[in-house]
């Protein structure tokens, strides 16, 4: 993984292509104010020598003679005036890390955009052509770095500082999501990137992406989720006497819901079943990639892969039509990623 050190934090290739542009206009305007201001002092000086000019003009070469070293630090200072980054952390570990994707935490899309950045991949690209391409970047992790930002606090990303407009996903639909970006930058790499060096190390980068999420989602944990469980066990204890009229009471009030909460909440896994899971919408993604004429097909097996898993393959029509509708979210920034993808010039 690409390390960090005490330099100041990248924000993408196309913000530092503006700091640059701001940085050296303000280091030319800085210039032609100290030239100015030099040569009133040497007509004052002439003036004062008993020179008796009406005016005084200096040549481009004398400006710059005159500004001298102290350009030198009046750009250091103009170069200072640019603000950093400051990130509020809930978890001390990513406070402090050194890790790229824990440092990024909430834009781990910047980590790809560093390293194409780094390599030169953007030095022949227009301002739009840069723009456009991070937005893909962006666009491919916006999931993940969306999560990332709600769960952690990280009061940064996709979702916003304040998280408006986030739904937090499944469990289910977050390892669907993270499938679906690996995938997508692979694919970016495969179409994007010219050079065979440059590519494999991005899919080295995109393996350990893979790594960091799936780490993620080890300590991610649902609060809905978490609620269907403690109704799914609560409905056993009634079972058994305890607790009976509470949830019975509970139950007439908002059916429909107690009884998706008593079947999802009951639900649960195996790591075989989880690796089967991940290996299967792996398969479909990289289908997705390759057929553009069946890409319907593709998303609706897609969609019915996560509804079995998350289901373990029971329910009710109700409750099923319920999982699908709550997954929404999840498939509209998937499929916004892949248009960009599979569209793209």
């Amino acid at each position: 993984m690409i390390k960090v050190d005490g330099q100041k934090d990248y924000q993408g290739a196309y913000a530092e292509r503006v700091q640059n542009r701001q940085a050296a206009h303000q280091m030319m305007e800085g210039r032609k104010d100290a030239s100015a201001e030099r040569v009133k002092e040497a007509m004052e000086k002439t003036k004062a020598s008993g020179g008796n000019y009406d005016s005084f003009s200096a040549s481009e070469e004398a400006k710059n003679f005159l500004n001298g070293e102290s350009q030198k630090a009046d750009s250091s200072k103009k170069m200072s005036e640019f603000a950093e980054y400051t990130k509020i952390y809930k978890d001390e570990r990513i406070a402090k890390a050194q890790d790229s994707f824990w440092k990024n935490t909430g834009k781990q899309y910047l980590v790809f955009s560093q390293k194409l950045n780094e390599s030169g991949f953007f030095d022949s690209m227009s301002d739009k052509e840069v723009r456009e391409t991070e937005s893909i970047l962006r666009t491919i992790t916006k999931g993940m770095d969306s999560l990332s930002n709600a769960w952690y606090l990280t009061g940064q990303g996709p979702s916003g500082a304040d998280g408006k407009g986030y739904t937090l996903p499944t469990s289910y639909e977050a390892r669907m999501e993270l499938e679906s970006s690996v995938a997508a930058l692979i694919y970016f790499g495969e179409t994007c990137i010219e050079d065979e060096g440059l590519r494999k190390e991005f899919e080295g980068l995109a393996n350990d992406y893979y790594a960091h999420n799936t780490e993620v989602l080890n300590e991610y944990a649902n609060p809905v989720e978490q609620m269907d469980k403690a109704v799914s066990r609560f409905h056993a204890n009634s079972q058994s006497g305890l607790c009976n009229d509470l949830f019975a009471k509970a139950a007439s009030q908002n059916s429909d819901r107690v009884s998706y909460s008593k079947y999802m909440g009951g639900v649960t896994h195996t790591k075989e079943e989880e690796q089967q899971y991940r290996k299967e919408l792996s398969g479909l993604f990289g289908q997705l990639k390759q057929n553009s004429f069946g890409q319907a097909d593709i998303w609706r097996q897609i969609q019915n892969t996560m509804l079995n898993y998350a289901t373990n393959g029971g329910g009710s029509k109700l409750i099923r039509e319920q999982v699908l509708a709550g997954a929404w979210d999840s498939f509209s920034r998937m499929e916004d990623c892949w248009s960009l993808l599979l569209n793209k010039e």
